[in-house]
This record gives structure tokens, C-alpha cells and sequence, in this order.
């Protein structure tokens, strides 16, 4: 059975994922954005550098070695790469993405789109095993 959110609940859970984007943007921008980007640029990651810093972020206070998005993945990103997520295990960590979302009514060109934030939960190395 689906579960169902009020508006109020809603509205509660997107305000959480921005207040925490806005957060890791801040301490990103703070920290010289240059040195995640170089991170990200030389492992190849498709991510930004307010993405690996939330993650980054997530993992210092877990108190979780290693690097954003090589030793964090998502479920199918670790059976992808030959491993896969111990049974009972369950995800500490999470990932943001931004959603775009087209106005309802394209064919008036004075609305537009808007992004919204979607949460994706990733595994840490600690909790895999090769396949």
C-alpha cells in the first residue's frame, strides 16, 4: 500500500532537503568549492560541489572514512561496481538531487519551471561485500 502525505507534511519534508542543501552550499562556498571540484573532476564523479559536500558533511559527523561517492554509493551503484549491500543494512546517508519540473501549462511562455529537491540514500564501504 502507497503511503500518502498531507500538504502540510509535504511541504515540511522540502523545506528540510533545501534548509540542508543551503547549509552544505554555505559551508562549500566557505571552504573553497576550487578543492571539492578538483576532487570531483579527478574521480570523475557527475556530482556538484554542494552535492559531495552534504555527503562529505554526512560522513565526518557518522564518523565514516573515505570519499564522497567512491566509498558512499547508492544500492545499485554498489551492485554495479560487484558488491552488494549486507541484508538488514540500512542507509545512514543521503544524497540530494534537483528535480526540474515544467510548468503545467507549457504553452504560456510567461510560466516557468521550478527545481525540487529529491533525497537518494547511499551505503557506506563498511556495509558491503563483493558479490
Amino acid at each position: 500500500m502507497k503511503k500518502t502525505y498531507t500538504k502540510e507534511q509535504k511541504e515540511k519534508y522540502f523545506k528540510s532537503l533545501r534548509e540542508q542543501w543551503q547549509v552544505a552550499k554555505k559551508h562549500a562556498q566557505n571552504g573553497g568549492a576550487a578543492e571539492y571540484e578538483a576532487m570531483i573532476a579527478t574521480h570523475g564523479f557527475n556530482i556538484s560541489a554542494t552535492g559531495y559536500m552534504l555527503v562529505s558533511m554526512q560522513m565526518k559527523a557518522q564518523n565514516l572514512d573515505g570519499i564522497p561517492y567512491l566509498d558512499a554509493k547508492t544500492f545499485n551503484g554498489w551492485k554495479e561496481n560487484g558488491f552488494k549491500v549486507r541484508k538488514g543494512e540500512h542507509s545512514t546517508l543521503s544524497g540530494i538531487t534537483w528535480i526540474g519540473i515544467k510548468p503545467k501549462d507549457e504553452e504560456d511562455e510567461t510560466k516557468t519551471g521550478y527545481a525540487m529537491p529529491k533525497a537518494y540514500h547511499l551505503f557506506h564501504r563498511t556495509q558491503v561485500d563483493p558479490i
